[in-house]
């Protein structure tokens, strides 16, 4: 199956802010960052960015990606990603309705394309800002890529 959405391509040239907005426009039942405080809004706002950058979609295994690529890929590194996630009540209300016992399959499922996702981090150039990420909002998918050595899968 193809990819879905323009950001999804690895030299896509729509800007983050146009890659945002195609996610958004995309995936219309997101809970959004915007509409959140405090830690929950920094985490969906970021792992958001997250979803476009490294050019994944929604379902629950690109989930499971975009998680790993977060800790992996990104500076936001496991410990204060892991801290997100349990501070963020609107992220244990979505685990809670996908069910513990699916998220782990899910998450065991996901382990090869896992460790293709850990090859593609180590050979990123540098880490993508968990937070600072807006100065990039205007800059086109493929240089940010290119910049980071980001490939999408």
């Amino acid at each position: 199956m193809g990819k879905r959405f323009s950001y999804q391509q690895q030299a896509c040239a729509l800007s983050l802010r146009e890659g945002l907005a195609e996610y958004y426009s995309g995936h219309p039942g997101l809970l959004k960052g915007e509409e959140l405080e405090g830690d929950s809004r920094t985490f969906f706002r970021s792992h958001d960015a997250c979803h476009v950058v490294f050019g994944l979609d929604t379902n629950l295994q690109d989930e499971a990606l975009a998680d790993f690529w977060a800790m992996m890929g990104t500076d936001v590194g496991l410990r204060r990603y892991v801290d997100y996630l349990r501070r963020s009540k609107e992220t244990m209300q979505i685990f809670r309705e996908i069910g513990w016992g699916k998220t782990v399959l899910t998450t065991i499922r996901a382990i090869p394309k896992t460790a293709v996702v850990f090859l593609h981090t180590r050979k990123m150039t540098k880490k993508w800002p968990w937070t600072g990420y807006e100065t990039y909002m205007d800059t086109a998918l493929n240089k940010i890529r290119a910049e980071f050595g980001v490939v999408v899968l």
